[in-house]
């Protein structure tokens, strides 16, 4: 008896969910939904417009779409369009991988303002996410301040960074990279309230900063006295051998500054944005790392003048109703996968925003597991069930 099960989001974990039940038994029918009508999730709109080589892995994606077993419905957002329970009563095994897409709000006085964005929403502009297309941001000053210390606030410098050449080979959107390469903005900060060899940059993305060919990459006056002493620079991890190896910016040769300037700021916690409906500017206090290690503040601060600020600084995922939800974390409650009785979590939904696209074939094996051993299938509608009740709603 062939087995019937949906899979809820169509990015990485849930095309590795497919690909993994596809391996273990080909006796089964997967209908991939989303609440988008274009498959690939994070795929399609997270990744930079610039890293074409990571986004290779939609052709894999797209051989399991074409697969006689998997359908792909789009514009379908379960909990509104058809309820958790109703594709329970069609499918035998329903799996959730909607990502988190969703940006962590600042939570300070003025986050609100116009000319303050999430990570998701400027990278949803610049990628073509049809909900953040007519975001129009406001790129019209010299400078931008991206707040967090991960890949995804270097992404966003990076493709603010570079000139027209550099990306031709993109897949960026015409009206964002028009809108970008006119755009006057000479100073870009990427700002983290812990220190450098804190940082989450990976060693390809850091390495990319040290290349771009209008632009330099500095680190904040006294950075590298922030290290501290018992820190060894011959012995630390690759990226922060990068970070590191980056000037400080009073260091920098006139001769060798370019047009436009990523300085690497550390030890700085936001805590007001200014201006009255739009951002004038941002007001951080300096942190320190105290007695015991731990960064705390010390009660100073410093003011930034900039009409753009980008927070990247974390992403939580989106509650369907009737599925256990853990509000902090911003994570669907499930055990090694397991949400309930034929009901999974898979992918960033599931453990958090961590990891590369691939770390998500571990979480598609285990479920895919799951499924097989323990599931018996139960005669049910399935496909079938689904089309009719999309076209009687």
């Amino acid at each position: 008896m062939t087995i019937k099960i949906a899979i809820i989001g169509s990015g990485p974990s849930a095309f590795y969910s497919a690909q993994s039940i596809l391996k273990l038994n080909q006796d089964c029918e997967i209908d991939i939904l989303d609440k988008l009508f274009s498959p690939f999730g994070l795929v399609r709109y997270g990744v930079a417009p610039d890293h074409q080589k990571t986004k290779n892995v939609i052709r894999v994606f797209d051989r399991i779409l074409y697969q006689e077993q998997v359908q792909f419905f789009g514009c379908i957002d379960v909990g509104k369009t058809i309820s958790i329970e109703k594709l329970k009563s069609f499918y035998d095994a329903i799996i959730i991988a909607t990502g988190m897409a969703i940006d962590r709000p600042l939570s300070i006085k003025g986050d609100n303002k116009l000319g303050c964005y999430g990570a998701a929403e400027f990278v949803g502009w610049y990628n073509g996410h049809p909900n953040y297309k007519d975001l129009n941001p406001q790129l019209d000053n010299d400078t931008a301040v991206i707040i967090g210390n991960g890949n995804v606030a270097i992404d966003c410098a990076r493709v603010l960074a570079k000139n027209n050449k550099e990306m031709e080979e993109s897949d960026i959107t015409e009206y964002s990279a028009k809108t970008i390469i006119e755009s006057p903005i000479k100073k870009i900060y990427i700002i983290g309230r812990r220190g450098p060899l804190d940082a989450k940059f990976t060693t390809v993305e850091i390495r990319e900063m040290g290349e771009l060919l209008d632009c330099n990459s500095v680190l904040s006056n006294g950075t590298l006295s922030q290290i501290p002493l018992s820190k060894n620079l011959e012995e630390i991890e690759k990226q922060y051998k990068i970070l590191t190896s980056f000037p400080e910016l009073d260091s920098l040769d006139e001769s060798e500054r370019k047009p436009k300037t990523v300085e690497f700021k550390f030890y700085a916690k936001p805590v007001e944005i200014l201006g009255d409906e739009k951002v004038n500017g941002i007001r951080f206090e300096i942190n320190h790392l105290n007695d015991k290690n731990i960064v705390e503040g010390t009660g100073k601060t410093f003011k930034i003048n900039t009409r753009l600020i980008i927070s990247a600084i974390g992403y939580y995922g989106e509650k369907i109703d009737g599925i256990p939800f853990d509000e902090k974390s911003g994570k669907i409650i499930n055990n090694n996968n397991i949400i309930d009785d034929n009901l999974y979590a898979a992918g960033w939904i599931a453990r958090g925003p961590t990891g590369v696209i691939g770390t998500n074939k571990h979480d598609g094996d285990r479920v895919a597991k799951n499924i097989i051993d323990k599931i018996t299938p139960n005669n049910k509608v399935g496909r079938s069930g689904l089309q009719n009740y999309l076209n009687e709603n």
